[in-house]
C-alpha cells in the first residue's frame, strides 16, 4: 500500500465501538505463533534429519503452516487492518443488481491463509486418525485413548473434506460487499443476500465480531438471503433479516467500508454514481464525510 493510499483512508475516523488494531496484545499473539511455527520448522528438520528419522518430525511438519497462518491471521486481521490497499475497489456487474456495482472483494491474503491452514490440519488429524486406525486394526490393547483418537480425528478430517468439496462445488467462495445503486451486495464465504437502498435504515459499527458493519432494516423489508452451504457457521447469519459484514474480511481498510455504506445510505441522490467510475473514484477517494 502507497503512502498516499494510507493518507487516503487513515483520515476517516475508526469507529469507536471497534478495537483499536495493533495494540501491544495484538502483536504479543502474532509474535508468539512466530515462535511456535518457527520452533516447529527446526524441530521437524531436526527430527527427520536424525539416524533413524523420527516419526515426531511429520507432526511438526503439518504443525508449523498452521501455526504460522495463526500468526498471519493476526498480521492480517489485528496488525496491518489499516494499510490496506484501494486497489481491489472496482466497477463490476453482480447478482440482483440488474446493473454495474462498486465492488470491494474479500481479501485474498486472508482466503490463501485459510486454504493453508485447511490443508495443514487436513494433514494432521488425517495423519492421527490412519495412524490409530493402524493401532487399532492390529490387534492392539483396547486402549480407550486410542479409540476416542481415532473418533476425534477421523472426525475432524472427515469435516475439513467435506469443507473441500463445498469449496470446489462454489458453495464456499471468496466473497465480495458491492454496493449498487439500487442496494447493497453481499457474498460472504458461505452465503448471499442482498438488500434494497430503500429497506435500510441505518447503517452502523457493531461491539461485537471482528470489525462488524450491521446494516438495519425496517421490520416489514423483505431482503434476499441464501445460504449456500451449512458446513460453515458464520455469526453474521443470526442478525438476519439484518446485515452483517465482517469488516476484517475485506481487502480494504475496514473504516473505508464503514464510511462507503454510511454516506451512500445518508445521501440517496448520489446513489446513481455507484454504477460508474465516479463510485469508484469516491470510493478510492475516501472522499466519504460531510464538510
Amino acid at each position: 500500500m502507497s503512502e498516499l493510499d494510507k493518507r487516503l483512508t487513515r483520515h476517516l475516523p475508526w469507529p469507536e465501538e471497534w478495537p483499536a488494531p495493533g495494540g501491544l496484545k495484538d502483536r504479543a499473539t502474532a509474535a508468539a505463533f512466530v515462535v511456535l511455527g518457527v520452533g516447529s520448522v527446526v524441530a521437524a528438520t531436526s527430527a527427520l534429519s536424525a539416524s533413524p528419522p523420527d516419526a515426531r518430525g511429520l507432526i511438526m511438519v503439518a504443525c508449523a503452516p498452521l501455526l504460522l497462518g495463526f500468526a498471519g491471521l493476526a498480521a492480517l486481521t489485528r496488525l496491518r487492518v489499516r494499510d490496506r490497499g484501494i486497489a481491489s475497489v472496482r466497477l463490476e456487474r453482480v447478482e440482483h443488481s440488474n446493473s454495474e456495482a462498486v465492488v470491494i472483494p474479500y481479501s485474498r491474503g486472508l482466503a490463501s491463509t485459510y486454504v493453508v491452514m485447511t490443508v495443514s490440519m487436513l494433514a494432521l488429524f488425517g495423519f492421527f486418525a490412519v495412524i490409530s486406525l493402524l493401532v487399532i486394526a492390529d490387534g492392539g490393547p483396547g486402549d480407550t485413548g486410542i479409540v476416542l483418537l481415532f473418533i476425534a480425528s477421523g472426525t475432524a478430517t472427515l469435516y475439513l473434506l467435506l469443507l473441500i468439496v463445498e469449496a470446489l462445488r462454489g458453495a464456499l467462495s471468496h466473497g465480495v460487499l458491492a454496493l449498487a445503486p439500487t442496494g447493497v451486495y453481499h457474498r460472504s464465504w458461505a452465503f448471499t443476500s442482498f438488500f434494497p437502498w430503500e429497506s435500510i435504515v441505518s447503517i452502523s459499527a457493531g461491539t461485537t465480531g471482528r470489525q462488524l458493519i450491521t446494516a438495519a432494516v425496517y421490520d416489514n423489508s423483505t431482503p434476499y438471503f441464501h445460504r449456500r452451504s451449512r458446513m460453515w457457521r458464520q455469526p453474521e447469519l443470526s442478525l438476519a433479516p439484518h446485515m452483517g459484514v465482517q469488516g476484517v474480511n475485506l481487502s480494504v481498510d475496514p473504516a473505508l467500508a464503514y464510511h462507503a455504506l454510511h454516506y451512500y445510505q445518508r445521501h440517496s441522490e448520489m446513489r446513481t454514481e455507484l454504477g460508474n467510475q465516479a463510485g469508484v473514484d469516491r470510493i478510492r477517494g475516501a472522499d466519504l464525510l460531510d464538510h
